[in-house]
């Protein structure tokens, strides 16, 4: 077994280039109407020119709603499936154009932050109080992003120095919950120190359906970002983010009594601890050329019992290092504009079961990965903008792996077309969990494991109409190979593939005084069985409006989930296997105002689940009824 790939030499040497300022083009100034992002090209540019399909919900969106969760958020993003079985504060899985929720890349300020162990991100984590913006990236994107954006990427963005200087909320409301966060920022948005300071606590339900007693939570969470010139062409930028959170749940019965299959109640609880750092030095000394050296770490521990008594647990950690280094060069006429970027990456993580029941789980487990690739970027009489990547990766534990990324955007002049489309292959490297085991009893891993494998295609039309009505119509396409799946008492490779396809609308208007956004969804997503797979609605919807009158805002939303199938347990000793149940569809209806005092104080309130619906997420566990909350919002500029 080889202890480090061999493209991990590479990074040095592209660190090295960097530090020797190799720099990358500095791009005409875009359209200030054209929000910039960080997602989908190996730097910064104007959305429009992103040819994948990409959702940002900006600090406005959040604001307007009232969420305090993230997860809230993205059910009104088309191709996200969204499921929180047994109620705020429980595991909340996101799954992108009906891939798996361990095939979403989540990403923090840039910084990978799903867990080691599974290798997939719980939302139930991630509050709002923090957040300037998201950005959804649809489809494989290995060719940038490397392993684990088999599915796509969701990158947060933290508050920077651009916020208020000082900006707190507190909120109380059904279900003895409480929650608030403070943040403040002093200096502008190039020389800036950010910090906030979130906590959240509730009763919460029972998780399981038929159970009375409550499963409650209590999450609390640090934020800090900050960044500085240090002299000209030399910047700055560090992140630290750390969450506690204690979460209460519910046992699950597999005795084969009367409640075999079921939620049921007990005093089963789970912590989680994580953290996450980073840091980012860019160079830039001349016109036409820059670099970047980044290194980030990422550390999670999870505990978990019941009755007061530990009996499961992991540690793992996580350590990248990454450089990038470019140039763009305009052609003669300057009708055409390229950008060459080279990246490479290393990466190590290590894995621990704390509550091993085998001696050959004591150790501490280690993999590690390089990665190399380089992307091309043409921008064609600006209004055809072309991008072009590919990565290699070099895994020490199993098969490498070469990804690709072709978009391609068109603006159509003065029609307010857009076209855009996307093809992409993606990987997911096996988990710790299935590689190394966790049961022998029970769960025994494999090491001759492959990694995952996706390929997807997209096209999409985007129509503006004057400056207040935008809409998008995208098809898309993909197939899964050697997908890992449980064959008793271990994992394996399917030796089918799992085929998805689907069609995602999106329209915005925005009058000003009065906006409207909405989404549907349309996806046939099955196993290679030729069967519907779990937790993904053939359809889903999204409608929302909020008005301005005079001091007093108004935001209703509305979220439609279609019918869909999940695991069912109930007669697994029948014959020894799980079926697929349908849940019933359901609509979620949201209510949310605000009224300006003065210049410096607002109050706020919201109802959720204003029809107090009574709906699963997962079978036999519960879901709030209606809800309502009222508070206290204080923004000093």
């Amino acid at each position: 077994m080889r202890r480090y790939p061999r493209y991990a030499a590479l990074v040095p040497t592209l660190l090295a280039l960097s530090m020797a300022a190799i720099p990358a083009a500095a791009q005409n100034a875009p359209p200030e109407q054209e929000p910039i992002v960080v997602t989908g090209s190996a730097l910064p540019v104007p959305a429009p020119r992103i040819g994948s399909s990409l959702t940002v919900i900006g600090n406005a969106d959040i604001t307007r709603r009232g969420d305090t969760d993230v997860i809230d958020l993205l059910r009104a993003v088309p191709g996200l499936a969204v499921s929180q079985p047994g109620g705020v504060g429980q595991l909340a899985q996101v799954r992108i154009r009906g891939a798996e929720g361990n095939h979403t890349l989540v990403l923090i300020d840039g910084i990978e932050v799903a867990p080691v162990g599974n290798g997939e991100f719980d939302f139930s984590t991630l509050l709002t109080g923090a957040i300037d913006r998201i950005e959804v990236l649809r489809g494989p994107q290995g060719g940038l992003y490397g392993s684990n954006a088999l599915g796509g990427v969701i990158n947060i963005v933290t508050r920077g120095g651009d916020g208020p200087a000082f900006a707190a909320a507190m909120e109380a409301g059904s279900f003895g919950t409480v929650m608030g966060h403070a943040a403040t920022a002093i200096g502008n948005r190039e020389t800036f120190l950010a910090a906030t300071a979130q906590y959240r606590r509730t009763d919460g339900i029972s998780a399981a359906a038929i159970g009375t007693e409550r499963d409650g939570d209590r999450n609390a969470s640090l934020n800090l970002r900050g960044g500085a010139a240090l002299a000209t062409g030399v910047r700055l930028d560090a992140m630290l983010r750390a969450v506690d959170k204690r979460t209460q749940t519910d046992g699950f019965d597999f005795s084969g009594g009367p409640l075999q299959g079921l939620a049921v109640d007990d005093e089963s609880y789970s912590d989680t601890r994580d953290i996450a750092a980073g840091a980012t030095l860019a160079l830039a000394p001349m016109e036409g050329w820059d670099a970047a050296l980044s290194a980030s770490y990422s550390f999670g521990r999870l505990t978990g019992g019941a009755d007061g008594a530990d009996f499961f647990g992991d540690r793992g950690a996580r350590l990248r290092i990454s450089a990038r280094s470019g140039y763009a060069f305009a052609s003669s006429g300057g009708d055409a504009v390229h950008r060459i970027t080279v990246f490479a990456d290393y990466e190590t993580e290590r894995y621990r079961n704390t509550f091993p029941f085998a001696p050959e789980q004591i150790p501490v487990q280690r993999r590690s990965m390089a990665g190399l690739g380089a992307e091309y970027r043409v921008d064609l009489f600006d209004q055809v903008f072309l991008r072009a990547s590919a990565r290699h990766d070099d895994n020490e534990d199993f098969a490498d792996a070469t990804t690709v990324a072709l978009t391609a955007a068109w603006q159509l002049p003065g029609t307010g077309t857009r076209l855009h489309s996307s093809f992409g292959t993606g990987v997911t490297n096996p988990t710790f969990t299935e590689q190394f085991g966790f049961n022998p009893g029970t769960f025994v891993g494999n090491p001759d494991l492959r990694p995952e494998k996706a390929r997807g295609f997209d096209f999409g039309v985007e129509q503006r109409v004057a400056d207040w009505l935008l809409v998008d119509a995208t098809w898309f396409t993909a197939t899964l190979r050697d997908e890992i799946v449980s064959l008793f008492p271990t994992v394996v490779n399917d030796a089918g593939r799992s085929r998805r396809h689907g069609v995602e609308v999106s329209g915005r208007m925005d009058l000003g005084w009065f906006g409207l956004a909405g989404s549907f969804t349309r996806l046939s997503a099955r196993d290679p069985d030729g069967t519907r797979e779990v937790r993904r609605p053939r359809h889903q919807a999204s409608l929302d409006a909020h008005a301005q009158i005079g001091a007093g805002r108004i935001a209703v939303g509305a979220v439609y989930n279609g019918r869909m199938l999940d695991t069912d347990f109930r007669d697994f000793f029948v014959d020894f296997a799980a079926t697929k149940t349908p849940l019933d569809r359901l609509v979620l209806l949201r209510l949310a105002g605000s009224l300006r005092v003065s210049d410096r104080l607002e109050v706020t309130a919201r109802v959720e689940n204003l029809l107090d619906e009574t709906y699963q997420q997962a079978i036999s566990y519960g879901a709030p009824g209606r809800a309502a909350y009222a508070g206290l919002r204080v923004v000093i500029p």
